[in-house]
């Protein structure tokens, strides 16, 4: 197997043998849907664990193994081989009430054929209640050098599994927490996942005209003109409420993350238009300062009427945000996927932008001679001083004698963006009065 930088460990077992429920209880986090119903996990799902000393390792959920898989499975076991490649070792998930020993042996069978056998750690699940001794017999030909009996939905048995991973755990890169993230969202079928492809150029995320098919949070890393980033696909945020647990699920998850993201690429479908769905996604953008990226896709498909329509559409809506980035594109062709790439790396420099407090305190002051703002209840606010609190987004902080209107405050904003060339990003603006 090629060694990987942080050290990955894949979770590769049958449907419903608990892998999701095992990754969730191992990482203390909701990595992973949970369902009783099989293939709930449609990709690749990963998280890092972090131990003492920065110290990482990374664990990745797979879909469960089928001997025919479906059409959401079947990308994902196509590209097994790279999976298994790209591991360090593999934890080879059993279910240990399983009586399906021919599907179990289809896995058996994958992992010997490739002389993998050193780097496999048997862990039978579900063992609440289970005494060691009444083992099946027939699932001994499973226990590889390594073997573990737990219960991921119980959290018994963690404990030894934890320290065998600190010991595979290499210190973390600390670079890496100051890489900018960038999360997809969007409609069902607005081509989010076509676009994820398109921008890491191989098939990553299963793509289908299936409404729902995306149900997890997908990421990789992705390079642009020698720039880093971590991207994230996500479900589709529907008009209707959805009917299925899963779907709710999946949807709160894509909306959650914009809250633990830089930048949003809000994914829309040139044919529908700028949808109420899509405004409420850009809306949470704004309120989280989260940088939106409206991408309309499909653009192709219109014709110069249609075109000139959407864009007067979008040109009314954006009015209150016009310093917000439109680019119009085709992910199915990648036309214009380039232009994102550019995009992208233009609002990364902007909001890593630091402005000294010198600066911006004598810019400040010389705007409030200029143009002071109007009395707020009786009062006329003076400046006492401005500074940058943070990036990723910018944040300002002004120290003032009293409060002062909410149109001054835009009129700082537009100032900011001016200035400082921060046209295309969102940031905060705290006002101490």
């Amino acid at each position: 197997m090629i060694k990987k930088k942080n050290p990955e460990i894949l979770l590769l077992g049958l449907p419903n043998s608990g892998k999701s429920t095992l990754i969730n209880a191992l990482t203390r986090h909701k990595t992973s849907i949970i369902a009783s119903k099989p293939n709930t996990t449609r990709d690749k799902i990963s998280k890092t664990i972090n131990y003492e000393n920065n110290k990482v390792i990374l664990l990745s959920d797979l879909p469960g193994f089928l001997e025919t898989p479906d059409e959401f499975n079947i990308n994902y076991q196509n590209n097994i081989d790279k999976f298994i490649k790209d591991a360090n070792k593999i934890f080879f998930i059993i279910d240990v009430h399983t009586k399906d020993f021919s599907a179990l042996d289809s896995i058996f069978n994958i992992i010997n054929k490739k002389n993998l056998s050193e780097d496999v750690v048997t862990v039978f699940n579900k063992c609440e209640n289970f005494n060691e001794n009444s083992l099946d017999k027939r699932l001994y030909k499973y226990i590889y050098n390594e073997y573990f009996f737990v219960s991921g939905y119980h959290k018994l048995g963690l404990e030894q599994i934890h320290e065998y991973l600190k010991k595979l755990a290499i210190k973390s890169d600390q670079n890496d927490n100051q890489i900018t993230s960038l999360t997809i969202i969007g409609r069902p079928n607005a081509g989010k996942s076509t676009l994820f492809n398109a921008l890491l150029n191989k098939e990553r995320s299963t793509v289908s005209s299936t409404p729902g098919t995306t149900r997890d949070k997908i990421e990789e890393n992705l390079v642009t003109n020698e720039r880093k980033y971590l991207i994230t696909d996500t479900a589709g945020i529907p008009r209707k409420k959805q009917k299925e647990q899963i779907d709710r699920y999946s949807s709160e998850i894509a909306i959650k993350s914009l809250e633990n993201t830089d930048i949003a690429l809000i994914v829309v479908d040139s044919e529908i238009g700028l949808s109420f769905e899509d405004k409420r996604i850009l809306k949470s953008s704004i309120e989280n300062f989260v940088t939106p990226l409206l991408i309309l896709n499909k653009w192709d498909l219109l014709d110069s009427e249609q075109k000139d329509n959407i864009n007067n559409s979008i040109k009314r809506d954006l009015k209150q945000y016009r310093w917000i980035n439109v680019v119009r594109i085709s992910a199915l062709n990648t036309k214009n996927i380039n232009l994102i790439s550019k995009y992208i790396d233009n609002i990364e420099k902007q909001l890593n932008l630091r402005i000294s407090t010198s600066e911006l305190n004598s810019f400040f002051r010389d705007i409030w001679v200029k143009t002071p703002p109007h009395p707020f209840r009786g009062k006329r606010a003076k400046l006492k001083f401005v500074t940058q609190f943070s990036t990723k987004p910018p944040e300002f902080g002004f120290s003032l004698s009293s409060r002062i209107p909410k149109n001054y405050v835009s009129f700082i904003e537009n100032n900011i963006r001016e200035k400082f060339n921060m046209k295309e990003i969102a940031f905060r603006i705290k006002i101490n009065a």
